[in-house]
């Protein structure tokens, strides 16, 4: 049985975390059933909900046994599935190595192939006979466009070759990175271990990178770059409290109740007044949203119960919260109107730099990093439940955040606020209070 000569020339692409690439470099590529087995651990950015799937579906040829058996292997360059972990800051898109190898390791391992994704309920076709390549949907493998049509084409274009077990090293041909920084470490690394790495190369197709911004830039950050820049901005801002030459304000409650009065007193704040977005479920300006999202916080039973000096920073929070969405200019290119920004609450943190240094005389130093925080991650509750816990953005994030059930319960508040402000439908009280439960669990 051979493979097709129009299928020869072709290769198939492994993703995963940088983390786990000193592992890979000692066992080689691992199933999950075998890593398991052999009590290995890896940096999952896997969704737990697909993986239970894989966990129990079957292979109906080859070796048999289930997906979770085999080392996935996909024929596309450009992975849906990557777009979706980068979008929802499931992972640090920087932190993703690609394995390619030529698809005529298919005559080296035991492997199986499927027509699409092994990750839903109703199982793809799976077959061993190489000439049923034919039977995949190529136009939708090599489609180098972001997004697809519909989720069949999503599903079709994510097509794998399943290794039954394991892949050596060795058949490893070339792994692709990110930038320079990264083939680094992958040198270092197969160096430390005392093995010749293969070829590493840049290539930009595997990735989503933001081209409206200069130089390299992910279009959406992961934990790990969203907490490096949050650390950072705190660490000014403590630094620099009561440094302004003429601040506006001598506490925060003076700048909160200024904001009540006329939400445009900053030149942040102003910026969003009569900004329109162009997100679909945004009816408001962004204005409007952010005052919005301050009369349904202090609504919340959450936010009743705050003590006062709590109430205080989620209100300041609430009303700054977007301020990443400006300046307008930015939007000039746009007709004007705000596009969707996946990572308009870091862009927020230089802001915020400014304010709290500047225009506030003094303020304690929780008050700073409290702040910020809400604002950092007001998103993050509503990236975590609105796709059911499992589906999107990790809880693991969350708990690494948060210092105590006071942060917790701001977050909640500020979340279910925002969350609100756009549907009440997008607030799923049962899944929010099953998330506290489990954050505060480990706190």
């Amino acid at each position: 049985m051979a493979i097709p000569d129009k299928f020869k020339h072709l290769y198939v692409y492994h993703f995963t975390h940088i983390d786990n690439l000193p592992g890979i470099v000692e066992h080689g590529l691992l199933s999950t059933n075998e890593s398991n087995r052999l009590g290995i651990e890896y940096y999952s950015v896997a969704l737990s909900d697909i993986q239970s799937n894989r966990a129990t579906m079957p292979v109906t040829c080859g070796n048999g046994g289930i997906v979770h058996d085999y080392v996935p292997l996909y024929f596309c360059k450009r992975s849906s599935m990557l777009l979706y972990l980068v979008r929802n800051k499931v992972v640090d898109q920087q932190f993703v190595i690609y394995f390619e190898f030529p698809i005529l390791i298919m005559n080296d391992y035991p492997s199986v192939f499927c027509d699409a994704a092994a990750n839903t309920r109703i199982p793809p076709n799976f077959y061993s006979n190489f000439s049923d390549l034919e039977q995949l949907n190529w136009e939708a493998i090599d489609n180098l466009k972001w997004s697809m049509p519909n989720d069949r084409l999503k599903q079709e274009r994510m097509a794998e070759l399943l290794i039954h077990r394991r892949i050596d090293k060795a058949s490893i041909s070339r792994i692709i990175v990110w930038n320079d920084s990264i083939k680094k470490y992958v040198l270092e690394c197969y160096d430390e271990s005392g093995f010749k790495a293969p070829p590493i190369g840049l290539d930009p197709i595997h990735y989503f990178i933001d081209f409206y911004r200069t130089g390299q830039h992910s279009i959406a950050t992961g934990p790990y770059f969203i907490k490096k820049k949050y650390r950072k901005t705190i660490r000014h801002i403590v630094n620099n409290i009561g440094a302004g030459s003429k601040p506006k304000f001598n506490k925060l409650k003076e700048l909160r109740n200024a904001l009540r009065k006329d939400f445009s007193i900053l030149p942040e704040t102003a910026e969003l007044v009569e900004l329109e977005s162009d997100n679909i479920m945004h009816e408001e300006t962004v204005g409007t949203h952010s005052v919005s999202v301050v009369k349904n916080l202090m609504d919340l039973p959450e936010f009743k119960a705050m003590n006062s000096a709590d109430k205080l920073l989620a209100e300041i929070a609430a009303f700054l919260h977007d301020i990443g969405k400006g300046p307008k200019s930015r939007w000039d290119g746009q007709m004007g109107r705000q596009q969707v920004d996946h990572d308009h609450p870091i862009r927020a943190l230089p802001m915020l730099e400014r304010i709290l240094t500047e225009d506030v005389a003094t303020m304690k130093k929780r008050s700073a990093r409290v702040i910020c925080k809400l604002i950092c991650y007001h998103d993050i509750v509503g990236d975590i439940v609105s796709k059911r816990i499992g589906r999107g953005r990790q809880v693991k994030e969350l708990i690494n955040i948060v210092d105590d059930e006071r942060d917790l319960d701001m977050l909640i508040a500020i979340g279910k606020a925002d969350m609100m402000s756009v549907s009440q439908s997008w607030v799923d009280h049962e899944e929010i209070d099953r998330l506290r439960s489990i954050v505060a669990e480990e706190l």
